[in-house]
């Protein structure tokens, strides 16, 4: 553990993100604008976004899959960093068509759930637990205007359904990230059906980012090809 240690260390301790200024969806509850003809994406190469929120948080969830294959609690304390780095709200969106029953189970993953599964993994050691310690004295932005994030479980074969809508003009994001028990896809539509962004690794970690032209809503889909349920975490700017 002591050979790697300074390269992670470094990495996480230097961690310093500003808070995200743009929100790329509209509030929950405000009404969808009325539809717009044409593909609501901007045409042309946009120049890179000052913040791009839900891409912090996927790096956090690689770091957080690696970890855990690896068994490297260093791993999990960056990831643990970030996460509180970015901040972010849980939100509550009902995939479409799915009735009153729910599908939720397991643990939230959260900041101080990764520093749990890090400490088990540290075994004692006393310079991985300090870490551990300052990573959960960090504080966390919870506030409004932050990434969004649900969690739900999409059974074996299902596709979950959502609808967002997004400001135009700004970045919109869409990250998704599974528990790791099978390959997810990750499918964004417009308002007049055509696809704007597909992210379909051989993971169950995926992301989107586009500019759309307009504000409109959005469909977001959730692809699960394997034969087992999987617990992800969709998260929108």
């Amino acid at each position: 553990m002591a050979a790697k240690l300074p390269l992670v260390v470094s990495f996480g301790l230097g961690l310093s993100f500003a808070s995200p200024a743009l929100a790329g969806s509209v509030a929950n509850g405000a009404p969808a604008p009325p539809p717009q003809k044409g593909v609501n994406i901007a045409s042309g190469a946009k120049a890179p976004a000052t913040d791009e929120p839900v891409a912090r948080l996927q790096m956090s969830s690689d770091l957080l899959a690696f970890g855990r294959d690896s068994k490297d609690p260093l791993a999990l304390i960056v990831a643990a960093r970030i996460m509180k780095a970015v901040g972010g709200t849980d939100v509550d969106m009902k995939p479409e068509g799915r009735g009153d029953s729910s599908q939720k189970s397991g643990q939230a993953v959260t900041p101080d759930s990764i520093l749990v599964e890090a400490r088990d993994l540290a075994k004692g050691d006393k310079l991985t637990n300090l870490l551990i310690d300052e990573a959960g004295a960090m504080g966390f932005d919870g506030s409004a205007g932050q990434p969004k994030t649900h969690q739900d479980t999409a059974l074996a074969g299902a596709t979950e359904v959502y609808t967002v809508v997004y400001s135009g003009g700004q970045l919109a994001e869409a990250g998704l990230a599974g528990d790791g028990s099978s390959d997810l896809d990750l499918l964004v539509y417009d308002e007049n059906d055509h696809l704007v962004c597909r992210s379909a690794s051989s993971s169950d970690r995926e992301y989107c980012q586009w500019w759309p032209r307009w504000t409109g809503s959005f469909r977001i889909e959730i692809q699960n090809l394997g034969t087992a349920a999987n617990l992800y975490r969709l998260t929108t700017n």
